[in-house]
């Protein structure tokens, strides 16, 4: 398809477009918080983030205060993103409700802004401001908002909005750290986007995008290689966390209601068959798998282990509309030619996306909490607890006041000072006893006896960390560390910033924007 190149002034379109985000955004302005589905335990996980972030855990990876005080490891596996942004944004002391408003608002924004300029390198003005609309009023992408309370996932798509504006305007420099930030903003759509953003690169031919993608991908391995390879020390392969035929109804309605989204384009075949763009085709079949792998239609997909455990939801699909939507309206657009009649279709695709949104918007209502019931929350933040490690046969039941205990033998524990991921202690033992870290083991924890290692037992039903100590007076510290494949995780995402260095470098003497 040729670009078309309009030097239009782009200030009415963006101002409208944001107005109409400010519409979508209005339960944000108001007191309290939005219940959603998943909203507050976004604010409660960030909370304990915070926490470990400030007491000097990086990357952050283990979750002290979550799991009845007893800790694990969620953040090790579950994106991260915009726990990082929210803790940077807590370091000038915004309140984290507020925090959590403005990331969701702020990628609601972004997704119109970057839409609307990804498009224009494609269509008119007007044809791309109504296909940037249609994100913003799509069924989905609202019950994504509303319903579910889904932060990272408006998020990723935010940043992969803005990954193939990059893409398409040539701005090389800026796809590493852009696909960096996809693939710590949601484990399932970073891999999911990854393929629509792969086949894009192939169908627009824009092969120099390929290398800074790796190298992006390189960026963040700190985050997703553990999150792959220390999978077999959680619960999350032998727990179903949904079952995907139970969403049924939910998948069918919100794929009806994006019908009316992709019929006309079809129609419109039998006047364009002489020019079928391949970046048509290559949407329309994106968006066809979509519709098909969300809705019942696809159960055989539904029946192995890959979409049960890690696509989870059948409507998770849909989000590549979120991509393809936009495009293939704007293309409608586009064929209809100039005038009134473009005007008058485009808003009439408008009314028919936004007007199943308008109940779901209506029964949005916000709920007032004080900031402590988040700041004290301890719980585990996840649906059915899959990132406890494996040993832990017992969830515990009640929170853990004290985190140095004597669990069997004679002596006093004095002088506790303890932070997310460190604790010290001075002991005074009667005779041989063990001592119990009420904190859940995992790999990085570690402890000293007087300076010296200790070994750690953990099991136990509870998979809490004991160690014995001899008779005498003692010092005794537990630390939570990177381990040495962590270390080497960490290290590539280093060389990988590097990397990126030289390559921007290579960049500025060659020019930094691709004609």
């Amino acid at each position: 398809m040729k670009i078309i190149k309009n030097k239009n002034s782009f200030i009415i379109p963006i101002s409208l477009l944001m107005l109409l985000v400010c519409l979508i955004l209005i339960p944000l302005f108001k007191p309290g918080f939005p219940v959603t589905d998943d909203g507050d335990w976004m604010i409660i996980r960030l909370t304990a983030f915070y926490q470990a972030f400030a007491d000097g855990q990086f990357p952050v990876r283990f979750l002290m205060r979550l799991n009845n005080n007893y800790g694990y490891p969620v953040s090790n596996f579950l994106y991260p993103g915009y726990l990082y942004i929210g803790s940077l944004l807590r370091l000038f002391h915004l309140p984290y409700v507020a925090i959590v408003k403005l990331i969701f608002g702020g990628s609601v924004a972004f997704c119109a802004l970057f839409s609307y300029l990804w498009l224009r390198r494609f269509f008119s003005s007007i044809s791309s401001f109504i296909g940037a609309c249609s994100l913003l009023v799509s069924p989905y992408f609202l019950y994504d908002f509303y319903k579910r309370g889904s932060v990272g996932e408006l998020l990723a798509t935010s940043v992969v909005i803005i990954l193939l504006w990059s893409i398409e305007s040539g701005y090389v420099w800026l796809i590493s750290p852009i696909t960096a930030l996809l693939f710590v903003s949601h484990n399932t759509l970073a891999l999911i986007f990854s393929f629509v953003v792969g086949g894009y690169i192939i169908v627009r031919k824009k092969f120099d995008a390929f290398l800074p993608v790796v190298i992006g991908v390189w960026m963040s391995s700190f985050f997703w290689i553990p999150a792959i390879f220390e999978r077999s020390f959680v619960r999350f392969d032998l727990v179903q966390v949904s079952n995907p035929f139970d969403y049924g109804s939910v998948s069918q309605t919100l794929v009806l209601i994006g019908i009316p989204l992709l019929l006309p384009l079809f129609l419109f075949l039998r006047k364009r068959k002489d020019t079928l763009d391949k970046e048509f085709l290559y949407f329309s079949a994106v968006s066809t798998c979509a519709v098909i792998g969300s809705s019942m239609i696809g159960t055989v997909f539904w029946k192995t282990s890959f979409f049960i455990h890690f696509v989870q939801f059948p409507y998770r699909l849909l989000s590549v509309v979120f991509i393809t939507g936009p495009w293939l309206i704007a293309f409608l657009l586009h064929v209809v030619g100039n005038g009134r009649k473009k005007v008058w279709i485009g808003f009439a695709l408008l009314v028919v996306l936004s007007a199943p949104s308008v109940p779901l918007f209506m029964k949005v209502h916000n709920v007032v909490r004080e900031e402590g019931f988040y700041t004290t929350n301890e719980g585990t933040t996840t649906v059915q607890d899959e990132y406890l490690p494996r040993w832990v046969e017992k969830n515990p039941s009640e929170r853990t006041n004290s985190k140095l205990v004597l669990f069997s033998g004679k002596g006093t524990i004095e002088s506790i000072v303890a932070s997310t991921k460190k604790i010290d202690a001075r002991l005074i033992i009667e005779r041989e006893s063990v001592i119990q870290f009420n904190t859940v083991f995992y790999p990085g924890w570690g402890g000293t006896l007087n300076g010296k290692p200790i070994n750690i037992s953990y099991q136990n039903t509870n998979g809490l960390m004991r160690v014995s100590v001899p008779k005498g007076e003692h010092h005794i510290s537990f630390e939570f560390r990177e381990t040495a494949f962590r270390y080497i995780a960490d290290f590539l995402s280093s060389l990988g910033i590097l990397f990126y260095g030289g390559y921007l470098s290579y960049l500025l003497v060659k020019g930094a924007k691709r004609k």
